[in-house]
């Protein structure tokens, strides 16, 4: 049994306007030890997925269907005690923005002896000595314990924010982002970071980012989402190199390399459709090159089209036998 199986999750939001659909039927496994990116544009539902899981949706969110199952038991009925014993202990989350995560009037190492405290029922000198292991094990001096988030650069930041989503030896890790608003160097060293300590710990992590590079850099697998949907899932470098969605092809021409011809990066024209109101048919085909007439109507399911490799599209043939 994997570790984490999604089946059918629907995540909405009530609006003014009405009901938005922001995850609408989507499915993956997770098994441990397994790294999994989730990339698209803004909007196209993967923080939703991910913070479904744990149900950390705002008050106006709610899981209309699917299944959430994580080690045996559904977390989309999860609710209570119970729900509060596994976040943080069995998942918990590196939050994008870590400044705005961290408590700024309260010391970093008592942000971090808080969850261990309360739950592993451990006195806080066993949570205080945790927590040096614990700054020691992501690169930052244990003297600074006691310091404040704002006297950390924003790479250091980040540093506590994955030594707190350690902090109760989880099996699944979320991170959200985890390099935003890094310099291009930092990013290179928060990126080797989640790689070595997910090898050592053998960490399950679910891995967001609209940065391709990288995902490839810290993921096995990678699912492309687009309008509440996964439009393709793969080993991540047969994502780059045999990409079989029209999506997929116009993220990956969109990122810049710096080894081919000096020129601008190619764009997708036209902008995600509105998931109150939601097209019919494929939901990619207004902007999409290779539309005909029957991707007005017709919805293509996710299928296999070859060992591990699946994509929605009308134009790729499923996998034979």
């Amino acid at each position: 049994m994997a570790l984490l199986e999604i089946q059918g999750l629907r995540t909405y939001f009530k609006t003014q306007e009405g009901t938005l659909q922001a995850v609408d039927g989507i499915d993956f496994n997770l098994d441990k030890g397994q790294a999994l990116g989730l990339a698209g544009e803004s909007g196209c539902g993967k923080t939703t997925a991910a913070l479904s899981i744990m149900k950390l949706l705002p008050a106006n969110g709610y899981i209309a269907g699917g299944k959430i199952n994580f080690m045996g038991q559904d977390m989309a009925r999860v609710t209570g005690d119970k729900l509060r014993a596994i976040r943080w202990r069995d998942i918990s989350i590196i939050f994008q923005g870590a400044m705005n995560a961290l408590n700024p009037v309260k010391r970093v190492g008592e942000q971090i002896i808080e969850p261990i405290i309360l739950h592993e029922k451990v006195d806080e000198e066993v949570a205080l000595k945790r927590v040096k292991e614990l700054f020691e094990m992501v690169g930052i001096n244990p003297s600074r314990i006691r310091e404040y988030p704002h006297e950390f650069s924003g790479g250091m930041r980040q540093r506590v924010m994955i030594a707190m989503a350690l902090a109760c030896k989880p099996r699944l890790v979320i991170a959200d982002e985890p390099t935003t608003a890094l310099d291009v160097m930092i990013q290179a060293q928060i990126i080797a970071l989640l790689k070595s300590l997910q090898k050592d710990l053998d960490l399950a992590m679910i891995v967001i980012s609209h940065d391709l590079s990288v995902l490839a850099e810290t993921c096995d697998v990678l699912a492309i989402m687009y309008a509440g949907k996964i439009v393709e899932r793969a080993p991540a470098g047969e994502v780059f190199y045999d990409p079989h969605h029209p999506y997929t092809r116009g993220l990956i021409a969109a990122f810049p390399n710096i080894h081919g011809e000096k020129k601008m990066p190619a764009s997708i024209a036209g902008n995600p459709p509105n998931l109150i109101n939601p097209t019919k048919g494929c939901r990619f085909y207004d902007r999409c090159f290779m539309k005909q007439d029957i991707c007005k109507t017709k919805e293509p399911p996710l299928v296999e089209i070859k060992p591990g490799h699946w994509a929605a599209c009308n134009f790729v043939p499923p996998m034979k036998g």
